[in-house]
Parts: structure tokens; C-alpha cells; sequence
């Protein structure tokens, strides 16, 4: 279920009384036109009649926290503008509010809090309420992913403000999460330079986004330069040590520069993290061939087809198998490739070989 529906679907505990505009102004020292319905929480005014209380004397905290809870769980409800005009005419209701959200999360209703810190913000926008309210809804969106969107919004309304800078964390916490790493680095150099505190974990963590945009920034540039992409990948060999992609397009990028050799001892690097990826296998039996051992290059490239079933790889045995002259591997091989994709390019470049 969509969350902001969810939310609305809260209000249906709620039940509304209608209030005149005279008994409006003698409890909340508020002028509206005409009536209006306040809301209250079922579960009140059942506490109410259990206690045996008068019913005409429902005490004010009840609706004050009623039109909170309103006011956060559906922004667009019809008497929010009059709610807001009321509780500013109220004293004490945001204080008496943020009580009730203390006493909420102390009780683990994390929703309810989150709900009510936002209704919160339409009376009181303040850093401290943001503060709140950014801590809590991200740690209910770590137990629900549907709460994504209403962080994200969360975030986006905080960062409006003059100099706040912990919104922009949190946002680049879930930029990060989001593989959006560009926007990640973004957000926390948002956060440094809005005055964020500079604590170990912060710059960690630029320091690592950091490092992946620049990888990323390589992977793109390496066919094109591969001497330029070498030059921002090495300096990563301490962050990426452990990565065996990171091997496999060093090892590229020294293929593409003709010094197989090194691309092999990569590629081997690789294998030796994790001996399981088609790509590493693949790339290992095109460097041996590149340096004429096609023996080798078939060990490999045979391992990547049967995973794979890859024209690509296919037609890479071809080739292997007509520098050794063994013109029925070839043959049997090409056969398959065309079986895989006839139209191919380099299938129909090997069928006039053939011819």
C-alpha cells in the first residue's frame, strides 16, 4: 500500500465532533466562520466513558492532539488551515504535543510520533522539530522501505532551510543506498559545508563516495583512454583491494594498451578473490590469445561459453581454433554461433571466411 494512503487510512480511528463557532471561540480563543468538526481518537472517548466522565467536558488535550495527528496524517484535509489557525491560538499545545510524542516513542508507537512530529511542522518549522522528525522516519524506513518516499520528502522540505546540514546525511545516506553515488557525494559535501559535524564516520564516508564516482568516471573513460582511466584507478588499489571487479577493468584498460602481461597478473588477482566470474574468465582467454598461447585462451574462453552460451564468446573460439589450424573445432564452433545469432556481425565476417 502506498504510505501516504496508509496514513490516511489512520484517521479512520478517529471520530469528529462538531463544534459551533461560539464554544470554537470560549475554548480555543479562535474566530472561524460557521461550524467546524474537531477530531478526537476513538480510544479517548472510550477511556472517557469507562472513567465515567461527562461527556460535555472532553478535555481539551484530546483535540489538540486529535488535529496533530490530522494535520500529519493527511496534509490535504479539508479543516487542516482552520486546525493550524487554532492550535496557534492555543497555549501550550505544541508544548503539550511534544510531551505526547516523547511519551509515544518511549512506548515504541513510532508511527503515531511520526505522524504527530508532523503535524508538528505545520505550527512549529523549526531545526529541532526537523531534528526529530529526520531521525525517526529514518529509522522506521530501515524496518519499512515504504517509508522511502516520506523520508526523501521529509528531506527535501529540512533542506530549504538556511545552514541545516543534517538533512543533507541522511539524504546521502540514501543516495549511497540508491547507488546514486554522484548525488551521495553531493549531499555530503552539502553537509560538511553547511556545518556538519566533521566526525570520523562523515568523512568516511565522503572518502568512500569519493572513491566510487572516480571509479565510475574511469569505467567510462576506458575505452576511449584507457592510459587516463589506469591513472584514477591505481590510486583506489587501497579502497578497492578487495573488489574483484576492480582487477577486471584494470586489467581491461592494460589489455586495451597492449600489455597483456600485466592484464593477466590483474586478471589472476581477480580469480584469485573469486574464481567464479564469467567476465574475469572471459577476459583471461582473450589476453592469452592476444599473446598467441591459444591453448590456453580456449581453457578459459570454453569455461565463459559453457556459462554463458555468449555469441561473442563462441566466435572467440573460432578464432582461437583457426590460428591452431584445427579447422573441424572451428567449424563445430561456428556452427553454434550461427545457431546462437545468425546476423551477428562477426558470425557472418567468419561465414565468408569459411566460403
Amino acid at each position: 500500500m502506498d504510505i501516504k494512503v496508509h496514513l490516511k487510512d489512520k484517521l479512520s480511528s478517529m471520530l469528529f465532533l462538531e463544534i459551533d463557532k461560539n464554544n470554537l471561540k470560549k475554548i480555543f480563543n479562535t474566530d472561524l466562520k460557521g461550524q467546524i468538526y474537531l477530531p478526537i481518537a476513538a480510544s479517548n472517548i472510550i477511556d472517557t466513558v469507562k472513567a465515567q466522565k461527562n461527556m460535555d467536558k472532553i478535555p481539551v488535550q484530546f483535540f489538540i492532539e486529535g488535529m496533530f495527528y490530522v494535520l500529519g496524517a493527511d496534509r490535504d484535509f479539508k479543516y487542516n488551515d482552520s486546525y493550524i489557525e487554532i492550535l496557534k491560538n492555543t497555549p501550550n499545545s505544541v508544548k503539550f504535543i511534544k510531551g505526547k510524542i516523547a511519551k509515544q516513542v518511549k512506548d515504541k508507537k513510532y508511527e503515531d510520533a511520526y505522524i504527530l512530529l508532523k503535524g508538528l511542522l505545520n505550527v512549529e518549522k523549526t531545526k529541532e522539530v526537523y531534528d526529530k522528525i529526520i531521525i525517526l522516519v529514518d529509522y522506521i524506513r530501515k524496518t519499512d522501505s515504504s517509508y522511502k518516499s516520506e523520508e526523501l520528502e521529509i528531506l527535501e522540505d529540512a533542506e530549504s532551510i538556511d545552514n541545516y546540514a543534517l538533512p543533507y546525511f541522511y539524504d546521502a545516506i540514501i543516495q549511497r543506498e540508491d547507488e546514486n553515488y554522484e548525488k551521495a557525494l553531493f549531499c555530503i559535501n552539502n553537509y560538511i559545508s553547511r556545518g556538519g559535524e566533521k566526525t570520523m564516520e562523515a568523512l568516511d564516508f565522503k572518502e568512500s563516495v569519493k572513491s566510487v564516482v572516480e571509479f565510475n568516471k574511469a569505467k567510462e573513460i576506458l575505452n576511449e583512454n584507457p592510459t587516463e582511466a589506469l591513472k584514477i584507478m591505481l590510486p583506489l588499489m587501497d579502497v578497492f583491494g578487495d573488489h574483484p571487479s576492480f582487477y577486471y577493468y584494470v586489467a581491461v584498460a592494460y589489455r586495451l594498451l597492449e600489455n597483456y602481461e600485466k592484464a593477466i597478473y590483474y586478471l589472476n588477482e581477480a580469480l584469485n578473490i573469486d574464481s567464479s566470474i564469467v567476465e574475469v574468465i572471459n577476459e583471461m582467454g582473450i589476453n592469452y590469445a592476444c599473446i598467441g598461447d591459444y591453448k590456453t585462451a580456449i581453457s578459459y574462453l570454453r569455461k565463459a561459453f559453457e556459462a554463458t552460451r555468449s555469441v561473442e564468446i563462441c566466435t572467440n573460439l573460432v578464432m582461437c581454433y583457426l590460428n591452431l589450424n584445427d579447422m573441424k573445432s572451428a567449424r563445430e564452433h561456428f556452427n553454434i554461433a550461427k545457431k546462437l545469432d545468425p546476423k551477428d556481425e562477426v558470425v557472418i565476417q567468419l561465414e565468408n571466411i569459411f566460403k
